[in-house]
């Protein structure tokens, strides 16, 4: 003798798994997609400004090298007594963190992605950029390859796609006699410190 139901509920089948895990799955995917687009978009950190601590003082390029606007170089600072990869770029327009010497405007930043440390590379080509990054713009901007972040110089290196939270590190840039020195770095010093 069959037990009672009352709430009249049938048990599940073979032909109701069919319909019931594949929707499953896909109401899954497209949460997971909401909640990725949400974390690209809407997490990212602003930058501000900065918080220098003391550093070597170490060249990192001349007035000359860096003539005209979207001028960089890169360069090796020294963090913790190890070498560490940066840029500095000449920029349009000042920004936080940055040093003006005359019209000309700089920037200096670490190149160690603040998603899991990779090497961040300059593109300066933004039609490519919009391709291989997702980000389109009409200027150049740092990216990373890995997981193809992208950060904007012309807001102090904010991360403003892709998985990474956090701006690149400003270095803190001084002139003497033509030459950009490189004299110490913001902290928190991402993704190295934490704070």
């Amino acid at each position: 003798m069959d037990k009672p139901n009352p709430q009249n509920l049938r048990p599940i089948n073979r032909r109701d798994l069919l319909w019931i895990v594949p929707s499953a799955i896909t109401t899954g995917f497209f949460g997971w997609l909401a909640w990725r687009t949400y974390v690209i978009h809407f997490t990212k950190t602003g930058v501000s400004e900065p918080v220098w601590r003391e550093g070597p003082r170490r060249p990192a390029a001349t007035l000359d090298e860096l003539a005209a606007h979207w001028h960089f170089k890169y360069f090796d600072y020294e963090y913790s007594g190890s070498p560490l990869k940066a840029v500095v770029l000449r920029l349009s327009q000042p920004v936080l963190g940055g040093l003006t010497v005359g019209e000309a405007h700089f920037l200096a930043l670490s190149r160690i992605c603040t998603h899991q440390g990779c090497v961040v590379n300059y593109v300066d080509n933004p039609e490519l950029g919009s391709i291989a990054y997702n980000y389109r713009t009409d200027h150049p901007f740092l990216g990373c390859p890995c997981h193809f972040g992208a950060y904007e110089p012309l807001q102090g290196g904010k991360a403003v796609y892709g998985p990474p939270r956090f701006p690149l590190p400003r270095l803190r840039l001084e002139e003497e006699n033509g030459v950009l020195y490189a004299t110490g770095y913001e902290t928190p010093f991402r993704p190295l410190e934490q704070g």
